[in-house]
C-alpha cells in the first residue's frame, strides 16, 4: 500500500450536526475531472447560511493548498470546491487536512475540522476497492448527510 494512502478513511468523522446545521464532509475524493468524486467539498443543509474560511492544508498542515473564503452552497461545486491540486497544478495524493467555519441563519458560528484523502487513480489505488470507511461525494444525501447506502460510483479507478 502506498504510504499516502495508510491513514485514509475511516478514522475521523464524516458528518456534523450542530444545533440543526448539519455537514457532510466526504473522507475520501479522486481529482480527475472524470464527472465521478472530482472535487472536495462540504455539503450542507439549509440550516447552514454560509461556510467561511473553507482551507485545505498538506497532512504536516504547514502548507495551504487552497481556501475558499466564502460559500453559501448555491453555487456551482466547481466554483468553491477544491480539484485536488497543489498551488502549482499538480494533483495532490493522499491525507489533507481541512478546516471552516459555518454560519447559521442567525450567525452561531463552529468550526468544523479533519483529515481526508486524495486518491489518485492507478495501482496504489487499488486498495480502495474493499476498504471500509471511505466516503465520497458522490454518497452526499440530502441535507448534509452521508447515504452510505449509495454507491460511490468509482468504476474506473478501483
Amino acid at each position: 500500500m502506498s504510504e499516502e494512502y495508510a491513514s485514509c478513511c475511516g478514522a475521523k468523522p464524516v458528518e456534523f450536526d450542530y444545533e440543526g446545521k448539519k455537514i457532510y464532509v466526504p473522507n475520501a475524493f479522486t481529482p480527475y475531472k472524470d464527472g465521478v468524486n472530482d472535487y472536495f467539498c462540504p455539503y450542507i443543509n439549509g440550516t447552514v447560511a454560509a461556510v467561511w474560511e473553507f482551507s485545505i492544508l498538506s497532512a504536516e498542515g504547514d502548507t495551504l493548498l487552497f481556501q475558499k473564503v466564502y460559500f453559501d452552497g448555491k453555487s456551482k461545486i466547481e466554483d468553491y470546491g477544491w480539484a485536488g491540486k497543489h498551488p502549482d497544478g499538480s494533483l495532490y495524493k493522499g491525507k489533507f487536512k481541512y478546516k471552516m467555519r459555518v454560519n447559521d441563519e442567525k450567525a452561531n458560528k463552529h468550526i468544523v475540522e479533519g483529515e481526508d484523502c486524495a486518491i489518485l487513480c492507478g495501482p496504489d489505488a487499488k486498495i480502495f476497492a474493499g476498504k471500509e470507511g471511505c466516503f465520497f461525494p458522490s454518497q452526499a444525501g440530502q441535507g448534509g448527510n452521508v447515504n452510505k447506502g449509495q454507491p460511490n460510483k468509482e468504476k474506473n479507478c478501483f
